[in-house]
């Protein structure tokens, strides 16, 4: 059995608050010409975006696939996203 260590910080109060108001479903109504090739919807790319400016980090977007590698994306954005969603 192998165990992995994520971190999560104040983020899972972030996403939880992001969850709650649903500014995902908004932006993903706003937007619906969304391309289907991809994983990661524009809403989610906004939660991430939020996680990451409140992560006290300010990368820029190509680098955020480093910013999540240690954070539970899954639980945080959404079923099945990968930090390398992001980045698509």
């Amino acid at each position: 059995m192998t165990y992995s260590i994520k971190n999560i910080d104040h983020l899972v109060l972030v996403s939880g608050m992001c969850k709650e108001i649903g500014i995902a479903k908004i932006i993903v109504q706003a937007h619906r010409k969304q391309s289907k090739d991809k994983k990661v919807t524009y809403g989610q790319l906004v939660e991430a975006m939020i996680l990451n400016a409140l992560g006290f980090v300010g990368r820029t977007l190509h680098m955020y696939l480093e910013y999540f590698a240690d954070k539970p994306v899954e639980s945080l954005i959404g079923k099945g996203i990968k930090a390398e969603h992001i980045n698509e």
